[in-house]
């Protein structure tokens, strides 16, 4: 994340916790994640628990897949977290202010950053970074 704070330590407490804990064990159930908060003298209720993991999944810093009547949780990476919420914040400004926010966003990039945003614009058109995008 070139050198930046892990994007956990904008969590709350009890998230950032929960959150380590997820990340740690790779991938967790939520008695998973009880009985590893448990060993670390962290005593919580399986619902509490359950309520944490189900807003972390919310705001797009865990995925889960169903695994019987439970779900199974994986963290997503820094880079992903960031991406996706990124794009949220992006997609709200866009939705608020339309055209407008854009223009002012496009006029604050560098050299390399429209570089970057030429050629991925390229990229999701199906055109070399050359041709001019409309």
């Amino acid at each position: 994340m070139n050198g930046e704070q892990d994007i956990s330590d904008r969590l709350p407490e009890l998230e950032r916790q929960v959150f380590s804990v997820v990340r740690s064990l790779g991938s967790a159930s939520v008695a998973d994640v009880v009985a590893a908060l448990h060993a670390d003298q962290r005593a919580l209720a399986y619902t509490t628990v359950m309520t944490v993991l189900n807003r972390l999944w919310q705001k797009g810093y865990l995925v889960r897949q169903r695994e019987g009547r439970a779900h199974r949780y994986d963290a997503l990476s820094s880079e992903d977290i960031g991406e996706t919420q990124s794009a949220k914040l992006v997609r709200e400004l866009l939705d608020r202010y339309g055209n407008v926010a854009l223009t002012g966003f496009v006029q604050t990039l560098t050299s390399e950053q429209r570089q970057l945003l030429t050629k991925l614009l390229s990229e999701e058109l199906g055109r070399e970074p050359t041709e001019a995008i409309e």
